[in-house]
C-alpha cells in the first residue's frame, strides 16, 4: 500500500514538474524577445553615443576613428588623453552590442541559447527585472513549453529510474 501511495506521489510530482516546465518554456520566446529589444536599445544609445566622434573622424581623419583616438591619446593634456580612452570604450561597446545582437539573428534554439545560457549579465539582469510574465499562445511559445516540459520530464523519470536501480530489491521469501 506504501508503495502504490509513493507511486502515486511520484507521478503527480513528474506531473508538476512537466506543468511548472511548461509555463516557462511558454515565457522563453518572450523573454528571448524582450532581451533582443533591450539590447537594441542599448545597442542605439551607444552608436547615439560615438556618433559625434564618428563625425569628428570623417572631418579630422579621412573617417579613421582610431586614428582620432590615436590622436586623442597622444595628446599632451591628460583630460584630452582620458577622452580618447573613452572613445575607445564606446567604440568597444558598440561592437560588442552589435555582436551580441548579431548573435540573436540566427534559429530559434541558438536565439535562445545566446539570450538564455550566455547573455551579458549586465542586460540578462536589467530584461529579468523588468519583465512581465505573460503566457502568449502562439506556435514558437507552444513549442518551446512543449520542449521543456518533455525534457524537465523526461529528466525526471531518469533520476526515478536511477533512483529506483540503485535501491536493493527484496527477495521475497
Amino acid at each position: 500500500m506504501l508503495s502504490a501511495l509513493v507511486n502515486k506521489l511520484v507521478e503527480y510530482l513528474r506531473l508538476l514538474l512537466f506543468m511548472a516546465a511548461l509555463l516557462i518554456g511558454v515565457q522563453a520566446p518572450g523573454f528571448i524577445q524582450q532581451y533582443e529589444n533591450t539590447l537594441a536599445a542599448h545597442l542605439a544609445e551607444a552608436r547615439r553615443s560615438v556618433a559625434p566622434f564618428m563625425q569628428d573622424a570623417r572631418l579630422h581623419t579621412n573617417g579613421d576613428i582610431h586614428a582620432l583616438i590615436e590622436r586623442y591619446q597622444q595628446n599632451q593634456d591628460a583630460a584630452v588623453r582620458d577622452g580618447g580612452n573613452n572613445i575607445l570604450e564606446l567604440l568597444q561597446r558598440v561592437e560588442y552590442l552589435e555582436r551580441m545582437l548579431g548573435q540573436l539573428s540566427t534559429n530559434a534554439l541558438q536565439r535562445g541559447y545566446y539570450a538564455l545560457v550566455q547573455p551579458d549579465p549586465e542586460l540578462f539582469s536589467e530584461v529579468r527585472a523588468a519583465y512581465d510574465y505573460r503566457v502568449p499562445l502562439n506556435a514558437t511559445a507552444i513549442i518551446w513549453g512543449l520542449c521543456c516540459g518533455i525534457l524537465l520530464a523526461g529528466l525526471f523519470d531518469l533520476f526515478i529510474g536511477l533512483f529506483r536501480w540503485m535501491l536493493p530489491t527484496r527477495q521475497k521469501a
